[in-house]
């Protein structure tokens, strides 16, 4: 039970992690385009 149990803390915080580097990676590429876009509006 106490080796499951340390597995799935392990793997669901590997799958948490990488769902937020996901996501901040997305979020960055569109913070990026909107300061290109509010760039060339002024």
């Amino acid at each position: 039970m106490d080796i499951s149990k340390i597995l799935t803390i392990l793997l669901g915080s590997i799958v948490i992690y990488l769902t937020f580097l996901f996501l901040g990676f997305n979020l960055r590429n569109k913070n990026i385009k909107a300061q290109n876009i509010s760039k060339k509006d002024k």
